[in-house]
């Protein structure tokens, strides 16, 4: 039993630490899962090994392009490993729409194709969205796929010489992110 105010106050104080405490985990725990949650564990015959999203992962993207031209309200960066050498990374970054990330694949399209870094643009249909593919330099990495699904812009490198294994691993992609 609680004997006088001051006991009351920090009997007070610590219940709404734990309460506020629990909160905060579970929230926090929830928002992570649940962006998280857009890539699978497994990806063919990978399975995720880091992911980056938010703040973190709009600062590497930036990094690498050295600003973004458009506003961008969120970012992953994702990588995926198998048993061989297959490796995957994804960059994906979320625009205000979809009209907005077409507008900026488009206008990839036209940068990498410039840039000296890529070259071999060429395109496919693959599940109704239009992907992109430009061959990289070897320290780059050779193999680069990107498109626009919903209002999400992906850039996906993927290290398998097996052209057919790529393109597996794409239409999986597409489908299931």
């Amino acid at each position: 039993m609680i004997e006088n105010k001051s006991d009351a106050v920090v009997a007070i104080f610590v219940i709404a630490m734990i309460v506020g405490g629990a909160y905060l985990y579970y929230s926090t725990y929830e928002n992570y899962t649940n962006k998280i949650g857009i890539f699978p564990e497994k990806l063919g015959d990978m399975k995720m090994i880091s992911f980056k999203g938010g703040y973190a992962a709009i600062e590497e993207i930036k990094g690498l392009h050295g600003g973004l031209p458009r506003r961008i309200d969120n970012a992953y960066v994702v990588d995926y490993t198998g048993n061989s050498s297959n490796k995957a990374k994804f960059w994906v970054t979320e625009a205000s729409n979809h009209d907005d990330a077409v507008s900026l694949v488009n206008t990839m399209s036209g940068v990498v194709e410039d840039s000296g870094v890529y070259s071999n643009r060429t395109s496919v249909n693959i599940g109704g969205i239009n992907v992109y593919f430009v061959s990289g330099l070897a320290e780059h990495g050779l193999y680069h796929y990107f498109y626009a699904k919903d209002n999400r812009i992906f850039w996906i490198q993927i290290d398998n010489s097996n052209e057919s294994y790529r393109i597996n691993f794409l239409k999986e992609s597409i489908r299931r992110i």
